[in-house]
This record gives structure tokens, sequence and C-alpha cells, in this order.
């Protein structure tokens, strides 16, 4: 049993730097020298199983918590799809207009609603190299109004890529009122005057310039 307990030990020492392997060979390995070392033959073979195999089970510890760790954070770091809902899933029939008191919970609780196919109209309010060429600022409301500042409802709408590529927003422009088909993401946060501000975030299916 010493004698396998220091080979154990040996081979677990070798292998200490890989996760797991290291770690059980280790265990083994200390666990048969700590049986043998009881007896008074080989029981120098045995102590330094004991130590080759100590060790290697410290060291296939610690490599062990950094592949755990790193794998974990790999996990987290995943792109997260979030409530997004790809525009492709729907049908037009799919986007339905809706009246002022269900608009006004959507912008009580954007989150709440994520997924949620509409149909609004809107003022542009932003539309500029601050808000970028596929994202913009536009107060919304449930019906078409006489007058610009008859939409009540601030929000954030992107199309496209969300970068660069937005042909659905191509022709509108700040100052435009429009009539929009769009899908729900939730709420989006950002920094105003009077601080951070959550509104509702939409994906711009459609956007018609009224």
């Amino acid at each position: 049993m010493a004698i396998i307990g220091f080979i154990v030990g040996i081979v677990a020492f070798l292998c200490g730097w890989i996760p797991f392997v290291g770690l059980v060979l280790g265990l083994v390995g200390l666990l048969l020298s700590i049986l043998a070392v009881r007896k008074p033959t080989l029981r120098g073979l045995a102590v330094t199983g004991i130590v080759l195999s100590t060790i290697a089970a410290l060291t296939s510890l610690v490599t062990t918590s950094i592949f755990v760790i790193a794998l974990l954070g790999s996990s987290s770091s995943a792109p997260d799809a979030g409530p997004e809902v790809a525009a492709a899933s729907h049908a037009p029939e799919d986007f339905v207009e809706i009246d002022g008191r269900e608009l006004a919970n959507i912008t009580k609780d954007p989150d709440a609603h994520a997924g949620e196919t509409l149909v609004l109209y809107g003022y542009v309010t932003q539309f500029d190299a601050d808000s970028g060429p596929c994202r913009m600022r536009v107060s919304v409301a449930a019906e078409e109004k006489s007058a610009w500042y008859e939409y009540e409802h601030n929000s954030l709408a992107f199309s496209g890529d969300g970068e660069s590529e937005c042909p659905e927003l191509d022709d509108v422009v700040a100052d435009d009122e429009v009539k929009l088909t769009v899908v729900l993401q939730g709420g989006e946060s950002y920094n105003s005057l009077g601080g951070y501000t959550t509104v509702p975030y939409f994906e711009v299916i459609e956007a018609e310039v009224l």
C-alpha cells in the first residue's frame, strides 16, 4: 500500500496543474499513504506519498478553482438577449393600436410589457449626431395629435442594428411627426438634465412620416 500510495502521489504531483484530475489523484494518494504510514514497513515511502499527494491536491485545488471561476465568468459575460423580440417572428396583423390608458400603463412599467407589438404616433425630439443615426428620442401617443406638444410620453427608439444600418429611419429627421410600428423592448435609462430617467425603449419596424 505504501508503494501504491507513493506511485499515485508521484502521478498526482505531475498532474497537479490539471483541474480535477490532480485533485482526485492527490486525495487518493493521500488516503493510501496515510493508511500505509501506520505500518512499520516502507514508512518512508508512505511519508513521501503523503507529501507529494498533499502538494498535488492543493495545487489542483487552486487550478480547479480558477477553472471553475473562469467558466462561470464566461457564462455570465455572454451577450444577454434580454427582452428583445425578433421582428421577423411577427406578422403585420400582430401590431395593434392601443388607447391612451394602455400607453400610460406601458410608460409606468415598460419592463412588464416587454415584447408587446404596437402602433404608435410620435414627435421626434432628438435625432442627431449625439443620439446616433439609428437611435432617437421620440415623444409618443396612442393616436395622432394636432400639435407636436400633445405627444406626452417620452421614449427612446432604435431600428436595424442600432448603430449604423437602419433603413427604416432613413427618411426620419428631428421634428418629424411619425407613425411607428414597434416592438417594446422594456425600459431604458439615460441621463437627462434632471438626472437619470427610465423610459420605454422601442424597436422600430416601420416608420411613416406624417
